[in-house]
């Protein structure tokens, strides 16, 4: 049986460009169709959330889907003025899939406590990121013959749609071929990498794909250096969640930078949420707020000091205290009237250390 167009549809139509059907109608997805035409029939830029929603779809997929428009020229930024051309396109030119460069070596954070003199957190030099995953991503014929090549990606496929639990269409098979081919990551890495991304709940395939970056970024190519990265980011999660119990710290992850912080107060020096929740009154005594530049300064002091425990902050108050007193003439209480409480010196603090454990173990 055939079919035609009935009539009566056109009452009611909206355009859609040319372009969908002539030159990405045999690459999209089902879904990316369907994120297209629910924005074109909309007209107003919906969110990504409001569009998932609408469609019952995971908002990371529809996230990709979004991004797959884009990259050929179909969506622009919210706000952009420029009207970027079709031509020449992602699907049109397809460039050789680049090498990757030699990784560099794993930082070994055991010789980063070895020093005498332990750099400020923000002073750790941080090294250039990869290039972004290319734009022009390989043709379905240069996948196929990808395959043909490497059979390991077959494999690779097949785990990582398990893992992700959903099916692995274009845009999936072209991230993590260029995982391999452009960031130089081994298939057992890139598929350990999807499991990391699927336990942080990001399974969209961008957010794989900057995993992916961040460990070519770290010279991340075995699974021993995975696993490595993967519980370092553990135990600072759960340090910053444990404060997050015992202070008004809003965000539910620590930002870029105060990751970095956080790395170094935890794996460097070798602190857990006691010590940094010390620092953290301290410079909220001092400044009236969380201030994490000022927090690493008291936090390196207290380490050049050999502080370990919140006892050894205690010990180090009291012989502040004892020295203070031995260098400064006693007051007469008649005219200074009540006694004021010393100040303490940078990375010296005065803690309840009992109400720090009520705290701590009975959180309201």
């Amino acid at each position: 049986m055939d079919f035609e167009i009935n009539p009566a549809a056109y009452r009611n139509i909206f355009a859609v460009p040319a372009a969908v059907v002539d030159e990405n109608i045999r690459l999209a997805s089902a879904l990316q169709l369907k994120v297209l035409l629910f924005m074109l029939r909309r007209g107003d830029s919906p969110s990504c959330e409001e569009i998932a929603a609408a469609l019952c779809a995971d908002k990371a997929d529809v996230s990709d889907a979004m991004i797959f428009w884009f990259e050929r020229g179909l969506l622009r930024e919210k706000g952009s003025e420029s009207l970027p051309s079709l031509q020449g396109s992602a699907f049109q030119a397809q460039p050789a899939v680049p090498q990757p460069a030699t990784p560099a070596p794993i930082p070994n954070p055991l010789q980063m406590v070895a020093r005498q003199e332990p750099p400020a957190a923000a002073d750790i030099p941080k090294k250039p990121l990869p290039a972004e995953l290319p734009i022009s991503r390989p043709s379905h014929e240069q996948i196929a013959k990808r395959l043909e090549e490497c059979k390991e990606f077959s494999s690779l496929f097949q785990e990582a749609q398990v893992t992700l639990g959903k099916t692995i269409g274009y845009d999936g098979q072209s991230v993590l071929i260029m995982m391999h081919d452009s960031y130089g990551l081994p298939f057992e890495v890139i598929l350990m990498a999807v499991e990391y991304s699927v336990s942080q709940k990001k399974t969209g395939y961008s957010s794989i794909g900057k995993i992916g970056r961040l460990w070519s970024e770290l010279g991340i190519d075995t699974l021993e250096g995975a696993m490595q990265y993967i519980e370092e980011h553990n135990a600072v999660n759960e340090v910053w969640n444990k404060l997050r119990s015992l202070t008004d710290i809003a965000n539910r992850t620590p930002t870029e930078k105060q990751r970095r912080y956080l790395t170094a107060w935890v794996k460097e020096y070798g602190y857990g949420e006691d010590i940094i929740y010390y620092a953290y009154e301290e410079s909220v005594d001092r400044t009236g707020k969380m201030s994490m530049p000022y927090m690493d300064k008291i936090i390196r002091s207290w380490h050049e000091k050999g502080v370990k425990t919140p006892m050894d902050i205690q010990r180090e108050r009291a012989d502040w205290e004892k020295q203070k007193s031995l260098r400064q003439p006693a007051k007469n209480p008649s005219k200074s009237g009540s006694k004021k409480q010393p100040r303490l010196l940078e990375g010296e603090a005065s803690y309840d250390l009992e109400s720090y454990k009520k705290k701590a173990y009975n959180p309201e």
